[in-house]
């Protein structure tokens, strides 16, 4: 189900929050901001499917999208599941390709929608928004590039302090006592994510708990009382 679309009146906050724009100036964050329609949607709605041509840039302002691939064999990988403040699938806005993953609510949410055909005219009559972007795109690069080997070569609990790491800098609260994190998803979920089972997930928690690199809290809340530690862990090989 789908509600009936709108203005969305926060959108260039919204948009200022994404790395992708964060240098851009702020009479161009109000432009694109005045140009997103915002729409609430139910558990289960289909942003798009891989393969889908895209139609602009889809942003969380409230619940859950899971980004996934499914295999010929009907095997899901999750990855990615992004909740309030955060882009869906945000390159093939700039590189006109098709949407290479599917993206689906898992929960009711409310989603702001940038059309692309919008945000190419903006692109087209201020020059400078792409050096701004190209910056941004390189440091996101850099990211998938250390994740890519986090996942390939490191142990579960290096995958997961990585995953941990990179919610906290994205998501969390920064207090005295370290970063705290409402994780918001499940260990299942987690598990999706870093290409492992649950049960894998659950003894790397305990391990890293063990080794004071996360702290549990009420409900699904951790903190994490050093990042750079959690970070030299996500770094480390097996023996």
């Amino acid at each position: 189900m789908v509600s009936v679309q709108g203005f969305s009146a926060d959108a260039s906050a919204l948009l200022r929050g994404l790395p992708i724009f964060a240098e851009l100036d702020d009479p161009i964050i109000r432009r694109l901001g005045a140009r997103c329609v915002s729409r609430n949607v139910s558990e289960g709605h289909v942003l798009f499917a891989a393969g889908d041509a895209c139609r602009g840039l889809y942003v969380v302002e409230s619940g859950r999208v899971r980004i996934y691939r499914t295999s010929p064999d009907g095997k899901e990988q999750v990855l990615h599941i992004e909740g309030p403040g955060r882009a869906v699938a945000e390159l093939p806005l700039f590189d006109g390709g098709a949407y290479p993953a599917a993206a689906i609510t898992i929960e009711p949410s409310r989603i702001a929608f940038l059309p692309r055909e919008q945000f190419e005219a903006v692109y087209r009559e201020h020059p400078d928004v792409a050096q701004a972007i190209i910056r941004a795109l390189g440091k996101r690069l850099r990211h998938l590039v250390q994740l890519t080997e986090t996942l390939a070569f490191r142990d579960v609990a290096a995958r997961l302090a990585m995953l941990l790491a990179s919610y906290a800098e994205r998501l969390g609260e920064p207090t005295d006592a370290g970063i705290e994190l409402a994780l918001g998803r499940t260990q299942e979920e987690l598990s999706l994510e870093i290409g492992t089972a649950r049960e894998s997930v659950s003894r790397a928690m305990r391990q890293l708990k063990r080794s004071g690199l996360i702290e549990t809290m009420d409900g699904d809340r951790i903190r994490i009382p050093d990042l750079g530690l959690l970070r030299a862990r996500a770094r480390a090989r097996p023996a």
